[in-house]
């Protein structure tokens, strides 16, 4: 058996996905991990170059290949065939700090049976890459290779939520939840770290920034205008977690838990509502599609319990921009709306320079 398996999403990334197995290839512990390639109906070589792994690294590397069904569709068809007692997912466009992986390996051997390992990650950005970590400014919160009860993670405060690219599952407890992510969209990755807590019983945190992140890669999801193309799909997600949390929050035994995950979903809506409200220009807003959509986020609200959703542009800038519409019946100037922006990207840039 396998101690870790690595899912690979791969849609049309014929021009990354050599570097990217290439980084996971380099490590003497090859021996303990598998890597699962989803080719997800590429148009590309993408599936050529997969294949040459599979064959040169047989004892390693293997392939799913399959129709175009999106993200979480890889995911879903790489789940049940996986052979590591943990999982991670790495995206075709990034890349692991190959002399990572031993110490990573090690970590999990000797916290075999925790739920779930956190580690920070290197994002990269064009020009500079910096360490994303859960620290707050700068504080280490948590003792590194210690186990944590999941309870007391989600209820001391410290910590809002978790990115796909520091999360790694105990691979069963994925298959005890049958869990599996939305098909047909984007932006799933939200599920992947949000369903299992859920879930989990216990947390490790390891000082490993094992995950290189392409934040620079032009059209990919998180891309603004691209979030802003695509906002259907984002707001498909947040709308898909709000749901799951009603139907799961009565197995929830711990209201410190039920408040955590109650919050993940409020900041997803509060994601949505600043797309539509701040973000978007005047000639993408149509004041009646967001009417429909702010009603059926108002509805999810009240059915998760989130009694108040005040929708700040930031910690600092005060200003609600939802209270500003549903008071006014129409959102802020242009003038205003760039100004506030501004100020939260000055803000943002400020706060990374200190603590990051």
């Amino acid at each position: 058996m396998k101690l870790l398996s690595i899912i690979v999403p791969t849609y049309n990334m014929e021009g990354y996905l050599a570097q990217c197995i290439d980084s996971i290839l380099r490590t003497p512990s090859l021996a303990a991990l598998e890597v699962v390639i989803v080719n997800d109906g590429s148009r590309d070589r993408s599936l050529r170059i997969a294949r040459g792994y599979a064959e040169r690294y047989a004892d390693t590397v293997r392939i799913i290949d399959k129709e175009n069904g999106n993200y979480g569709s890889t995911i879903n068809a790489a789940l049940p065939i996986l052979q590591g007692e943990y999982v991670k997912i790495l995206d075709a466009d990034d890349r692991f700090d190959g002399g990572k992986i031993a110490e990573f390996v090690t970590s999990l051997k000797a916290l075999q049976g925790v739920d779930m390992v956190v580690s920070p990650f290197v994002e990269w950005n064009g020009k500079r890459e910096h360490r994303i970590d859960y620290n707050i400014y700068g504080r280490k919160v948590y003792d590194y290779g210690k186990r944590y009860e999941a309870d007391k993670i989600f209820g001391d405060g410290a910590i809002r939520f978790f990115m796909m690219h520091s999360v790694c599952y105990r691979t069963e407890l994925l298959r005890e939840m049958h869990y599996r992510q939305s098909e047909g969209i984007s932006y799933t990755d939200q599920e992947w770290v949000f369903y299992p807590l859920f879930r989990v019983k216990d947390i490790a945190f390891v000082d490993i920034p094992l995950y290189r992140y392409n934040a620079a890669r032009e059209g990919q999801t998180m891309d603004r205008a691209v979030q802003l193309r695509s906002l259907a799909q984002l707001e498909a997600v947040t709308k898909n977690m709000a749901q799951y949390f009603i139907e799961k929050a009565s197995t929830l035994e711990s209201e410190p838990r039920c408040s955590f995950l109650r919050n993940i979903v409020a900041d997803r809506m509060r994601i949505i509502y600043r797309k539509y409200l701040l973000a978007m220009n005047n000639a993408q807003f149509s004041a009646s599609h967001f009417a429909e959509s702010d009603a059926a986020l108002l509805l999810l609200a009240e059915q998760c319990g989130i009694e108040r959703l005040a929708v700040l542009v930031n910690n600092l800038l005060k200003v609600d921009l939802l209270r500003h519409w549903r008071k006014r019946g129409r959102r802020y100037s242009t003038t205003f709306r760039w100004l506030l922006q501004f100020a939260d990207s000055t803000m943002t840039t400020l706060h990374s320079a200190i603590f990051r």
